[in-house]
This record gives structure tokens, sequence and C-alpha cells, in this order.
């Protein structure tokens, strides 16, 4: 049965359903329920007190007391825990208390009602009178209940009936005897609604954690797909094709390949590119910050043993310097991240890689259908790959070699520029890069046929 799908349910979470019953009993309290239920409380002094006046009871002006400390509870309370916010996690028992001292009040109020009455006459009016108050006043501190379980809701009903019961005794045995069926009525009515009271709490709070469970689920799936930026941007409202820029912009493409990668047989080669391509994910997110959107670099792809990003366009640079030197350094930290990954791989031969950069246009879009993946396009994207290609051809492919051999490396990881990039650079960087000159040994560069030298530097 469902209800008892909610009862587990709700035991297994005790604890959130323990918050969740103390935020209840604290809007209970603050909103209208409580106020109403404070306001019929003063209400019935007010009536209690002008009727015995009019008929000469002597205690009547008591009576407009009677209720008064279960009336402050209801109109101080949520002042107080507005003031102070811890008072809220104690609702739950200042709902109780209140129960339990409407209970006196009213068997106070009878008190000051028979009190000077002597005659079974005149008392058999006011049993009348007063016969139909026991089952609501009984009903209305039984019926709502803010305990963990039912049994506590029980337990905690047949408590106040006894005391109820208990205190009418003492005021007029009488009364309680000719009005002993109202009492049972009042607690069986009360009994029962609580449940439904009770039973209804537990299902809300079960399909309320549930959807919660589901969209925070939801959310963590998306949080895989897009920046944290977005995610905010879509919980706000606004639509995925909102979330990043698709304007014209320019940028430093980086297109990262491992060498010979198809030459490298190993079990793990797979969850090697993947920590790679973790790594560099990571060092890309370096300074990522919304408002505007900043960041090292932009992870835009990766294509089995490369890996694509973006520097200076959708996210601006988090470096004050040009964004030359930022590239040429976030180059730099990706070849060491590089680099400690294939120390930790452990293989046989030497594994390197190759770095292709080219500044030029891109845009970003949003695929027009389909899955709705961001993506870029653009002349710096085809430079980038050609650059990172051009160390494949053969006497471009011997120069770098040389060069290497002069620094005394057999095997090295390869970083490739264009021509405005070195130009753009401080000399720091410029000085860890060789010309090639294009015209002079009749080579071009598809997509870049006005390019007059590309500069490369070989590292470990």
């Amino acid at each position: 049965m469902n209800s008892d799908k909610y009862s587990t349910y709700c035991r297994e979470h005790v604890k959130e359903f323990r918050d969740e019953l103390r935020d209840e009993a604290s809007r209970a309290l603050a909103s209208w329920p409580g106020k109403s239920a404070g306001l019929l409380l003063v209400i019935s002094s007010v009536l209690t007190y002008l009727n015995l006046s009019a008929s000469g009871n002597p205690y009547a002006f008591n009576t407009l007391f009677t209720y008064s400390v279960p009336i402050l509870l209801f109109f101080l309370f949520p002042i107080s825990s507005l003031l102070v916010s811890r008072l809220e996690k104690y609702s739950r028992t200042v709902l109780d208390l209140i129960c339990i001292t409407t209970v006196f009040g009213f068997c106070m109020t009878l008190r000051f009602v028979f009190e000077p009455h002597d005659s079974l006459a005149s008392q058999s009016e006011l049993f009348l009178a007063l016969s139909g108050q026991i089952n609501f006043s009984l009903l209305m501190v039984t019926a709502f209940s803010y305990h963990t379980s039912y049994q506590a809701t029980f337990v905690r009903n047949v408590f106040f009936t006894v005391v109820f019961t208990t205190l009418i005794y003492i005021i007029n045995q009488e009364y309680l005897t000719t009005n002993l069926v109202q009492v049972v009525q009042g607690f069986l009515a009360g009994s029962i609604f609580s449940w439904l009271f009770f039973t209804r709490i537990q299902t809300r709070f079960y399909y309320k954690s549930i959807d919660a469970d589901t969209r925070q689920h939801l959310y963590n799936q998306l949080s895989k797909l897009v920046y944290p930026h977005q995610l905010e941007m879509i919980k706000s409202g606004d639509q995925l094709e909102e979330t990043m820029p698709v304007e014209k912009g320019r940028a430093i493409i980086n297109v990262f390949d491992v060498q010979n990668s198809s030459e490298i047989k190993h079990e793990r080669t797979k969850s090697f590119f993947l920590d790679v391509f973790r790594a560099f994910s990571q060092i890309c997110m370096m300074g990522y910050q919304h408002n505007p959107l900043k960041s090292r670099a932009f992870r835009l792809k990766e294509t089995g043993d490369g890996f694509i990003s973006s520097i200076g366009y959708p996210f601006l640079a988090d470096d004050p310097n040009s964004l030359a030197d930022h590239a040429i350094s976030t180059a730099l930290i990706m070849f060491k991240a590089f680099n400690e990954e294939v120390k930790r791989f452990g293989y046989a031969t030497p594994i390197k890689g190759a770095m292709g950069l080219a500044f030029n246009s891109v845009q970003g879009t949003f695929q027009s259908s389909g899955i709705k993946s961001y993506d870029l396009f653009g002349e710096a994207l085809i430079q980038a790959y050609r650059y990172e290609e051009i160390r494949k051809h053969p006497s471009i492919a011997k120069i770098i070699k040389d060069a290497a051999a002069l620094k005394g490396l057999q095997h090295f990881n390869i970083l490739i520029i264009q021509e405005v990039i070195y130009n753009s650079l401080k000399a720091e960087y410029k000085a860890l890069f060789k010309a090639i000159d294009l015209q002079k040994g009749g080579f071009s560069i598809r997509q870049d046929i006005t390019a007059q030298c590309v500069y490369f530097h070989v590292l470990e």
C-alpha cells in the first residue's frame, strides 16, 4: 500500500522528516492558522466574560485571562523566532504547549463558570450550554500534531484527554458524567483527524522529497553537460541557447594531439587519454567565473587522442597579459600536466604530444536540431588544425628534429604557433621559439596562405 511506502520512506529519512514537520509547525504558527486560532481564543475569552458579566458572575473578569498563555504563544512566538532564528527548531514543542495550555484554559473557564452556582437547577442549564464545547475543544487540541510517528501523536492525544478528563472531574464530577459521551466523541474525532493530518503530511513530504531528489539528480547529471553558470541560468528560467555567447569574436585556438597515438598498445590506453583530457579540462577551468565569463581557457572538445581548447572566446582570459602570452602560458602548463600523466601511465616508450595555435575569428553556436550542444566554428579552428599538422610535413619535420637534437632531445613535445601570435609575445616567450621561413622552403599552410613564417618550440 502507498501509506506503508510513505511511512517507510519517512522512517528512513526521519531527520529530514523531522525538519519538514518543524517547518510545517513554524509556518502554522506564523501564518493564518496560528493567527486565526489565537484570535478565536481572544473572542472566546471576551464572549465568555460578557456572558458571565451579564449574569452577575463574580469571576467573569478572570475568564479574560484563562487563555492568556496560548494566546501569547500564538502571537509572540512568530515575532520571537524572527528575532532569534534558533527558536524555530522548537516550533513543534510550542504547538504541543499551546494545546495543553488551551486544555488548562478551558478547564479554568469551566471552574469560573461553575464556581458561583450551587443549585442543581442552575447547573443543569450550564451543563446544556457548555456540553457542545467539550468535544470541540478536545477535537482541536488532539487533531493537529507534528510528531515523526503517529504512535507518538496517539500517546500525546491520550495524555491530553486524560488530563482534560481529570481536570473536569475535579471541577465538576456531575458535569463530566453528563458529558462523558462528548469526551469520547472529541477524542475519537481528534484521533481520526490527526491520523488523516499526519498521513497527509507524510504523503506530501514523500512526493516533495522524491521530486527534490529527482530534480537534484537531473541537475547533477546536467552539470556534466553544461557549465555552472549555465545551470544557474537554466534554473532561473533562461533558455539553454541564452547561456553562452553566439556572436562573432576572436580567439586563439589550441589543437593538441598525441604523437603516433596509434602505436600505443596498452590495455589502459583509453583511460590514459581520459586522464590527460581530465587534467587539461581542469586547467581550462582555472579562474572560472561568471559575469563576466572568465577562465584560463574554454574546453571545446575531445577527439579520441586529441583535445581542442579556445582562449579569449567564449570565455575571457583570466590573465592581464596579452592573449598570446596567456595562450603560451596555458600551453606550457598543459604540457607539464601531460608529462605527469605520461609518467603515471608508465609506458615502455616515450609518449609525446603536439600543439598548434592559431588566432583568428570564431563564433559560438548551438546545433539547430537534435541535442543542443554548444560548439565553435571559424577560421581560427581550421588554421589551428593546419598548424598542428604541419609538423608532419617531411621537410618541416626534419627541421624540428634537428632543432631538438641540438637540445639533446630524441623524443620531444612540439608547440607550433602562428606568426601573429609570435609577434604578440613578450621577449621571454619569443626566445623559446625558432622560425621556419615558409617562402624560402617553398612551404604553404592551407587556410593561411599569406603566412610568411611558422614558429616552433620543442620541449621535453
